[in-house]
């Protein structure tokens, strides 16, 4: 059984991309039916469909190498992996890890209730990482707990509660640094 609010959501996300290659089809059929210019019978409507049509290959020059190189810097990256831990009534914790170009990595922490077929994102960290870093663990069935490296500028949020499940992240430093215990956004840290 689909999971209704998870494919609208994953639509959502696909939107912009189909948006971007339907502009760009459009906008080459557009410059090839000024260039081709059929059914056109007089010379100085011929000559200026030529001309505007040569004027719209410059841009699709430009941007059509640009969208091929951009596509081949994202097909490089390898591909997301996951791992998935139980709480002991069934709840689930998914970790995701997206290895990024250049150290752009990103991962994500969802969970899903007993009994609901959409996974909530309550923790996500965007800077260097790894798979085997973050560590989850549900400590009973209402607390879960991360555990992870981050740099104090590396974008990072935590919830600090979903429903009856209390979240706690604990950010540990790369270098030297004090760690941080982190329950939620707007809450102050303790050392």
């Amino acid at each position: 059984m689909p999971c209704w609010p998870e494919l609208w959501d994953g639509f959502k996300r696909a939107l912009p991309t189909f948006e971007l290659v339907g502009s760009v089809i459009a906008y080459v059929a557009l410059v090839t039916l000024v260039l081709w210019a059929p059914r056109v019978r007089k010379r100085w409507q011929l000559v200026t469909d030529r001309v505007l049509g040569a004027v719209g290959v410059v841009p699709l020059a430009v941007v059509l190498p640009a969208l091929l190189f951009g596509a081949l810097l994202a097909s490089g990256n390898p591909p997301p992996k996951s791992r998935i831990v139980r709480s002991p009534d069934g709840q689930e914790a998914k970790l995701t890890y997206y290895g990024g170009f250049l150290g752009r990595d990103y991962t994500e922490v969802t969970v899903q209730r007993t009994g609901c077929c959409r996974h909530l994102a309550v923790f996500s960290h965007a800077g260097p990482s790894w798979f085997d870093d973050p560590n989850v663990e549900w400590l009973d069935d209402q607390h879960l707990r991360i555990s992870y490296h981050a740099r104090p500028t590396d974008p990072q949020h935590c919830e600090g509660q979903i429903g009856d499940v209390r979240i706690v992240c604990l950010s540990h430093p790369w270098p030297d640094g004090p760690s941080t215990f982190q329950t939620a956004p707007n809450e102050p840290t303790k050392p």
